[in-house]
């Protein structure tokens, strides 16, 4: 079966030359000129390989590279652009740091010349994994699992972590969550794999309370997980030995959780809590429904988006609605974990805030068990911040 291919650029004359060229390497090409086209025919983007000019009239290749990253789009990505190289270095830096599969950079003046390279690199690549491929690593126990650690802003203590799948693949090597999650969204395996990352959550668990150390451990549960069937009796079954390890366990859930059915979420997510378990939701802010999700769903825990926070030092706008969120919390009485965190300016205005958890790479970046072991025993060598809540400045 031909590979597929998708030429972005507003200059008809380079979508003609894409096509052509990209059609005797044996590709089966589409063309778009603007990030409108691609929002009005979401199909064009079902390719494995994208050429992507960096200006589109109003927009740049870092708008597009955004909405590829929303879609959780596994395709490489070729950024074809008159830019400076500097420019493409830094939009290829920023689609990497969000997983994206960037090929490379090639100047427009070099598409005749030098588009081979790049197509031979990318065929040399391991194909895609495929959804018999995934199944089997579920039941094989390929999977393992890193965990981003979460301080209380406040104090400087680690209180937990949240979990990360990862899928150790023999043929491709560590695969991350981008590569198959949206595999397993679309072959309807969210359940067996949800099921698969909170028994060895709960495996790691064990292992962290012999050290003494009562981590929460979050995980993120799909809607897909809570409407499987006989979901709770399954549930029962898993923890019928692990009552005492409940009150550690955090599900982080996103707002789709409950748009179909939220009478039904509701019942099973409040047997869940009625079972000992916290509920976040997760990436909050982001969606059309959050404070419908948060008015009738039982969260004790509210996550504001690394989309605001990741920019408050340097965004008004970010800032203002983070500080909200804040506030929203404080208001509802739920925790509140700042994601993203990226530098010491983020983090001391989130403090300053009163902002109780935070997350992200400036505490530290999601680490194998072995090494946040190393992470934790040295963390608790580290002097703690005793503040006391009167001297936070809100």
């Amino acid at each position: 079966m031909p590979s597929s291919a998708l030429v972005i650029d507003d200059d008809s004359d380079v979508q003609l030359l894409g096509k052509m060229l990209l059609c005797k390497h044996g590709y089966n090409v589409v063309t778009a000129g603007s990030l409108g086209e691609l929002a009005r025919q979401p199909a064009l983007l079902e390719a494995e390989l994208i050429v992507l000019d960096f200006g589109l009239g109003e927009f740049t290749g870092l708008d597009i590279l955004d909405y590829l990253y929303d879609l959780r789009l596994n395709a490489a990505i070729l950024l074809l652009s008159s830019c400076s190289e500097e420019t493409a270095d830094h939009a290829i830096a920023t689609g990497k740091a969000r997983s994206l599969r960037m090929l490379g950079f090639l100047p427009k003046s070099q598409l005749l010349t030098h588009l081979t390279p790049f197509l031979e690199q990318l065929k040399a690549t391991p194909k895609a994994p495929t959804c018999d491929e995934l199944a089997t690593a579920i039941s094989a126990k390929q999977l393992c699992l890193a965990f981003q650690p979460k301080k209380d802003l406040q104090n400087g203590q680690v209180t937990g972590v949240e979990a990360l799948v990862r899928w150790e693949d023999p043929k491709r090597g560590m695969l991350y969550p981008d590569t198959f999650i949206p595999l397993a969204e679309k072959s309807g395996l969210m359940g067996p794999l949800t099921w698969c990352i909170l028994e060895l959550a709960f495996e790691q668990q064990e292992k962290w309370q012999a050290l003494g150390w009562n981590l929460q451990v979050a995980i993120n549960v799909p809607a897909a997980f809570l409407q499987s069937e006989h979901m709770l009796e399954k549930f029962d079954k898993l923890t019928q030995h692990r009552k005492s390890a409940l009150p550690y366990l955090t599900l982080e859930l996103t707002e789709s959780v409950g748009v179909e059915c939220l009478g039904y979420a509701r019942h099973i997510l409040e047997a869940l809590r009625q079972r000992g378990c916290k509920l976040a939701l997760d990436d909050f802010g982001t969606g059309y429904s959050s404070l419908i999700q948060l008015h009738r769903l039982p969260f004790n825990e509210l996550k504001i988006d690394r989309s605001f926070v990741s920019h408050i030092d340097q965004d008004s706008r970010a800032l203002a609605i983070t500080l909200s969120v804040v506030d929203l919390g404080k208001q509802l009485g739920m925790t509140v974990v700042a994601e993203g965190i990226e530098n010491a300016a983020q983090q001391t205005l989130l403090v300053e805030a009163g902002c109780p958890a935070g997350q992200g790479y400036y505490i530290s970046r999601p680490l194998t068990a072995q090494a946040f072991n190393r992470w934790m025993k040295e963390a608790l060598e580290q002097p703690t911040l005793r503040k006391e809540p009167e001297e936070r400045v809100h």
